[in-house]
């Protein structure tokens, strides 16, 4: 596909309001690793958007703006051991740690650690807690992504370089080959693995 036809498209939008189905959500990301100059066109994108949105928004009553608040402060996703709650660059690492805490409180304190939290045919989902590197991989069937709840690390993906703390998150295309370094540690995270073909 011609990368200028594909800009036109209105994909690169439709990716910025978090519009696509998972499986064109991530062909887009595939994209813009082959194609940095995507990235600026994203970035133009939500420029865009915000000034549209700040010459369209209107101010809330003080009453209203209170009870979107208390929602926001008092709102939390129900986890359970076995539910499927996906991660993704919006997932709150807090409530992740509230349901560390709940079911598995011996990783807090460990050193090393690995426990399965689901698994639905579709996707899998590990508590790791590690204190050492973990060794250059790459997958050809799932998608392999992770969200660092605590410790901070160093991700090689292909000649990528870039660090993540409490709250950071990263995907991993297809047939690409990353590792990770522990910087401080030990570092605590959702593996989350989500087959290709789902």
């Amino acid at each position: 596909m011609n990368l200028q036809t594909y800009i036109e498209s209105g994909i690169l939008e439709l990716y910025v309001l978090n519009m696509l189905d998972e499986t064109t959500y991530n062909e887009v990301q595939d994209w813009i690793l082959k194609y940095p100059e995507l990235t600026e066109e994203i970035a133009s994108i939500e420029k865009a958007l915000e000034n549209y949105a700040l010459q369209n928004a209107v101010e809330p009553s003080a009453a209203l703006k209170a009870k979107i608040e208390q929602a926001l402060f008092t709102t939390s996703i129900n986890f359970s051991q076995g539910e499927v709650v996906p991660i993704n660059e919006l997932s709150d690492y807090h409530k992740w740690l509230d349901f560390v805490s709940a079911y598995f409180p011996e990783a807090l304190n460990a050193e090393n650690f690995a426990e399965l939290v689901t698994d639905d045919q579709r996707i899998k989902q590990v508590l790791v807690v590690s204190s050492f590197d973990i060794d250059e991989e790459s997958h050809a069937d799932e998608y392999e992504s992770f969200l660092i709840l605590k410790g901070r690390c160093r991700c090689t993906v292909d000649n990528e370089v870039f660090y993540l703390e409490p709250g950071g998150y990263t995907q991993i295309p297809l047939n690409t080959n990353h590792r990770v370094e522990i910087i401080e540690g030990p570092v605590m995270a959702i593996v989350q693995y989500r087959t290709a073909f789902s």
